[in-house]
């Protein structure tokens, strides 16, 4: 009788043991499969909105090496080495060192005035001259077209280059930002927001195309131009 009792004390208690720690149907049951996919569909959208929101500006480039050598209208204001009409070096010393003292030997000035007082005379022309062509009393468009002959020969692969896809992508990107900081002042301007977006798209094509060419050249023109790939890869939305 006794050990009847002490067995139905053991089976007891481990009935009441797995009553404390069986689980519920809730609990153990499986997920339907409706609501595995919305779950994975949701975390889809998540990731694809961090991806689109962390996604570098297409217009906006990274400050680099070759923007350090560009002008903006304040800039340029203050410079006194850079001409407009696109007048190199060679073609300043030409303009104002050495035509001032061949007009003085030629017209014989010298021989009346003396060669020191007659180039003293032209210098005064020289600093009008220098003062009219220079950079610093041009206005938007002549600084901008500054930038483009200085962009030409950062990007060229060859003198005379003017149409390889780095310098057409570059020049397009110097339009860009040029139009880029107007449109802040302007933002009423929708006539040049729709041309920004068609440069933009066309600059993704161009060097879509340099990316068929040559992936080195593709990778160097992006890394000069401080663009990243997504910003001119797949679909770009302005």
């Amino acid at each position: 009788m006794f050990n009847r009792l002490q067995a139905v004390s053991r089976s007891s208690a481990s009935l009441v043991f797995k009553q404390q720690f069986h689980g519920t149907a809730v609990a153990c049951a499986k997920k339907h499969p409706k609501q595995i996919k919305k779950e994975n569909l949701a975390k889809r959208a998540a990731k694809l909105a961090e991806f689109e929101r962390t996604k570098p500006s297409p217009i906006v480039s990274q400050n680099t090496a070759f923007f350090g050598t560009l002008h903006t209208p304040a800039s340029a204001y203050g410079s006194t080495s850079d001409s407009q009409h696109f007048l190199s070096q060679d073609d300043r010393r030409f303009l104002f060192e050495q035509t001032p003292r061949d007009f003085v030997e030629k017209s014989h000035l010298g021989a009346v005035e003396g060669v020191d007082e007659a180039l003293k005379h032209e210098q005064i022309k020289v600093d009008a001259l220098e003062k009219i062509v220079g950079l610093q009393n041009g206005n938007a468009k002549a600084v901008q077209l500054w930038n483009i002959q200085q962009t030409v020969d950062w990007f060229k692969k060859k003198d005379g280059d003017t149409g390889s896809p780095e310098v057409q992508a570059a020049i397009l990107t110097v339009r860009i930002h040029n139009l880029h900081s107007h449109l802040q002042q302007h933002r009423k301007d929708k006539h040049n927001y729709k041309q920004l977006r068609t440069m933009v798209h066309k600059r993704a094509k161009i060097l879509k195309y340099l990316k068929t060419k040559s992936l080195d050249r593709y990778h160097t023109c992006l890394n000069e131009l401080g663009l990243q790939p997504r910003a001119v890869e797949g679909e770009i939305t302005l």
